[in-house]
């Protein structure tokens, strides 16, 4: 697509204004947009189908960025292994590669960023994407996508990055230093916040000095193969654990555990209030298929339905019309809804908030 120099400047304003309305956003994370933040190892269907959905589906503009990473790589071949990553048939990847700052900050260069909907930040050392993309057009346009109400999601170093402050930023092969000066600054996708990744390495306490430093900070520490969800105050969890350290002690100890599904205020940095439903749906395996009777998807797979006062318990076979996934052990609140029947709580693909829905059994 061709400018002209009018256009041209009219566009780039347009992306400054959105940058700064990210910055000035109401909310603690992003008002109209999402993050998608990955503790690393493997990223599961679930964390997937919700990146590429929130972004707005397969046939959207997606840019992957592989900096942390220091091997060198073929571009086409990134791609290609990237879309299949994805696990859904999206097409249309850029990937977006520089260690030249001056190149991060060009307009041509970012230009990419300008038409996507979804970011992916790839793994690797956090510092080298600081590096290279703070406080150029690349984090800039970022900003901008995300104030218009597109995903960037990342993985373990594509994680970190996304807090305010840059933890295990020291530009050497020493990742167990947490604080490395002139490397502690994130993107501040997530303002005030520290993030962590692997945590399920032996790192649940890794962030507790940082914290006790800078008290104004919410630390977050993530599993491997677990994510979180950002949009406006909250955040939910996706498969594993999440550690978190608010400068509190809690139980004997200065951080607490989310479990998945559960959610997080982020304004009043306390978990929200659990379900009480009476049962509770736990999924062992999961298939989701396109319905004709449904509007949308529908989940058949077997489960354990579990009371959640006493004991008992029944395996089932079921049948759900929402998107339901069977790893983590992910349970659903579940409530009576007649003879063979239940309403579970759940969050469909395309949003954050908690619906019921009726699963057959």
């Amino acid at each position: 697509m061709r400018y002209t120099s009018l256009s041209l400047l009219t566009f780039m304003f347009v992306s400054v204004l959105a940058a700064t309305d990210y910055d000035n956003a109401p909310t603690v994370g992003p008002a109209k947009g999402w993050l998608v933040i990955q503790g690393g190892g493997n990223v599961t269907n679930e964390t997937t189908e919700r990146f590429v959905t929130l972004a707005g589906g397969p046939n959207v503009n997606f840019v992957v960025i592989p900096t942390a990473d220091e091997r060198d790589f073929n571009p086409d071949q990134y791609r290609a292994q990237m879309a299949r990553a994805f696990d859904v048939d999206v097409e249309n990847v850029t990937v977006l590669h520089t260690r030249d700052r001056v190149l991060a900050n060009s307009s041509g260069f970012a230009e990419p960023l300008r038409r996507a909907s979804g970011v992916w930040i790839g793994g690797g050392r956090q510092y080298r994407l600081a590096d290279a993309y703070l406080g150029t057009a690349v984090e800039r346009e970022i900003k901008a996508l995300l104030a218009r109400g597109g995903v960037v999601g990342g993985g373990s170093a594509g994680a970190t990055i996304q807090g305010s402050f840059l933890v295990r930023g020291a530009p050497n092969d020493d990742n167990s230093i947490m604080v490395s000066p002139g490397h502690t600054v994130g993107f501040g996708l997530l303002p005030n916040s520290a993030i962590d990744q692997h945590v399920n390495r032996g790192r649940e306490h890794d962030l507790d000095p940082v914290i006790a430093e800078h008290r104004d900070l919410l630390g977050i520490g993530i599993d491997q193969d677990t994510a979180i969800v950002v949009h406006g105050d909250s955040f939910f969890v996706v498969g594993g654990q999440v550690t978190i350290h608010d400068g509190k002690i809690h139980d004997g100890k200065p951080y607490y555990f989310l479990s998945s599904g559960q959610s997080y205020n982020l304004k009043s940095r306390s978990p929200e209030v659990q379900d009480e439903s009476p049962l509770a749906l736990r999924v062992i395996t999961a298939q989701r298929i396109r319905s004709t009777l449904f509007s949308g998807v529908v989940t058949r797979g077997s489960g354990v339905l579990e009371s959640r006062k006493t004991s008992e318990s029944r395996a089932i076979y079921f049948e759900c019309g929402v998107s339901l996934y069977s790893l983590a052990n992910t349970v659903y609140p579940a409530r009576p809804d007649g003879e063979d029947q239940i309403k579970i709580r759940a969050r469909e693909v395309n949003t954050d908030q908690l619906r019921e829905y009726t699963c057959k059994f």
